[in-house]
């Protein structure tokens, strides 16, 4: 019975070991990195369009629109049509000439590409709320002017009355 256990003792370490080696560690797999996609053509080609153009200068920004008009000339598709429409439509372009670009876009019902008419309906929007809101400024302005006009109006009123008072009580 001694030499049994003598047998298991030593047997059962070995067996315990033996089996450790036959599990293989996991593979340390790397998360995989976020994907930015943007394949030619796509909207998230044109939002990465319209964040470079923020940081362009004026200059830049001019030739730019340029070229994307060039562009919009030589190919009249859907996708240069937004990209000359978003270059426009950075603040200090012609607004409405972007607007002119994107209404057919908007009234399209066969919606080809869902992604570049969901993107041509949020810029027609956004640019038709600022040219609403350019309007009201401009309105408040001239409501300013004339309110301005009329204060000083009534200042010189106030003055000659104040002369002529002057003038009845014998005051130079």
């Amino acid at each position: 019975m001694k030499t049994f256990y003598n047998y298991l003792f030593l047997g059962l370490p070995l067996a315990l070991l033996s089996g450790c080696a036959a599990i293989k560690p996991a593979e340390v797999v790397a998360p995989p990195s976020p994907v930015y996609w943007n394949a030619p053509g796509s909207a998230s080609a044109l939002l990465a369009y319209f964040d470079q153009l923020r940081l362009l200068s004026v200059p830049e920004l001019a030739k730019e629109t340029e070229r994307a008009r060039k562009s919009y000339a030589k190919d009249k598709s859907t996708f240069y049509q937004l990209q000359y429409a978003i270059a426009l439509s950075v603040p200090g372009g012609d607004i409405r000439h972007a607007q002119q670009l994107l209404d057919p876009l908007v009234k399209e019902t066969g919606r080809r590409d869902l992604p570049l008419h969901a993107l041509a309906a949020m810029l027609s929007t956004d640019l038709a709320e600022r040219q609403r809101l350019e309007e009201a400024l401009q309105t408040q302005i001239r409501r300013a002017d004339d309110l301005d006009g009329k204060l000083e109006a009534l200042k010189d009123i106030e003055k000659k009355m104040m002369q002529r008072e002057n003038v009845i009580k014998g005051k130079p």
